[in-house]
């Protein structure tokens, strides 16, 4: 059973920030946030984790996993919990600094702990059910924090998160087996060399750059798959089915054997497939006019997205040892998060400019999987 809390973790550790997207903005503007400061607001988590993932290497592999995801979620908690007797913009700017930092530990320490965990020719699997753990928090989230505030509130809503985060950190301290602890023979962690290596690794770097077409697609998809919807005459209520029918197919493919196809074929054939299948959704979007023809789309986006993130986690297991394996996480989400950024920005660039978001979302996923293949061509050639 203890074996199984690690994924209640990984659930916790993102269902705070997926419940917050459909009542963030309004809750900041009801504090008399302009919208510049609500900009301000909705970017400090992302900015800031996203840089506390590029330190959070050292928390990690230096003082060890169950210690990182301890301090992490604690942080997460007490920032979201705070959240609801802030009564200035200001205020919730600083608490959503704290929440991306607290974030920016906690979720490479969880995967570093399930990487740990992971056994030899399993990992992929290991890395599906985080994958349907992340899936479900999506798909819960957003609809317990929409009715939990229509119901009881932004109030209710920020200090049940925070006390979640805060009861399951305590849990974890108590529950959780330590899986690594640095070895007596004074092994340095988050050297430059390690660093430099962990960048330099080719497999690496198709993990990286995986994880930031992943996000670049989800963040752009964000963007313009509600406007679109809108402007064909669809409502909320049908945004937020097709939504569902995407985590819903990808939580199938990461719970099926499927998950651990890349445990028998190798890490980049499932990302290759996965990419194409996410093009050729993001490149037949703009064509839909029915529910029932997104709805197709919806199901070749979570089918994709279902083979990818269980093969690129898997890789950052399968290159590092434990003593760096956290800093390889922390670099692996920091890409991640960088794309989940610039995808809408791209997308709203593209539709200011008059250019249809989802045919720039494909031309970017096509580079990337010209790049992907390069890398993996110069990996398997040996080549520097």
């Amino acid at each position: 059973m203890l074996a199984w809390f690690i994924y209640f973790v990984v659930v916790v550790s993102f269902i705070d920030t997926m419940a917050q997207l459909p009542i963030l903005s309004p809750f900041a503007y009801s504090l008399g946030a302009s919208s510049i400061m609500v900009g301000l607001i909705m970017g400090a988590y992302s900015f800031f984790n996203m840089a506390g993932n590029l330190g959070a290497g050292f928390i990690i592999d230096r003082y060890g996993r169950k210690k990182a995801i301890t301090f992490g979620m604690l942080l997460a908690g007490m920032a979201v919990f705070l959240y609801g007797w802030v009564n200035f913009p200001y205020q919730l700017l600083g608490l959503r600094i704290f929440h991306g930092l607290g974030g920016a530990i906690l979720v490479p320490a969880a995967f570093a702990y399930l990487g740990d965990r992971a056994k030899t020719g399993s990992t992929g699997r290991a890395m599906g059910y985080s994958g349907a753990a992340v899936g479900l928090a999506a798909l819960l989230g957003p609809m317990l924090g929409g009715i939990g505030k229509d119901v009881y509130g932004y109030s209710a809503v920020f200090i049940s998160l925070g006390l979640l985060l805060m009861i399951t950190s305590v849990l974890a301290w108590f529950l959780l087996p330590e899986t690594y602890q640095i070895d007596k023979k004074g092994r340095e962690v988050f050297t430059r060399k390690i660093l430099l290596s962990l960048i330099k690794n080719h497999q690496l770097q198709i993990a990286y750059l995986s994880s930031f077409g992943l996000m670049f697609a989800m963040g752009l998809l964000a963007y313009a798959f509600p406007i679109t919807l809108e402007a064909l005459g669809f409502t909320s209520k049908h945004t937020g089915i097709l939504f569902s029918i995407f985590s819903i197919v990808a939580i199938i493919v990461f719970i099926l054997p499927i998950s651990g196809w890349s445990d028998r074929v190798g890490r980049y054939l499932p990302i290759s497939i996965g990419m194409i299948l996410i093009t050729i959704a993001f490149s037949m979007l703009p064509l839909g006019r029915t529910l029932e023809q997104f709805a197709f789309m919806m199901v070749l986006y979570g089918f994709g997205y279902g083979l990818i993130f269980p093969a690129m986690n898997s890789l950052v297991v399968d290159q590092t040892e434990e003593y760096f394996r956290g800093t390889a996480f922390g670099i692996f989400y920091a890409v991640f998060s960088l794309g989940g950024v610039l995808g809408p920005i791209a997308g709203g660039m593209a539709n200011q400019a008059g250019y249809q978001p989802f045919w720039i979302g494909s031309l970017v996923l096509i580079i990337v999987q010209i790049v992907l293949s390069g890398i993996n061509i110069k990996g398997k050639s040996g080549v520097e």
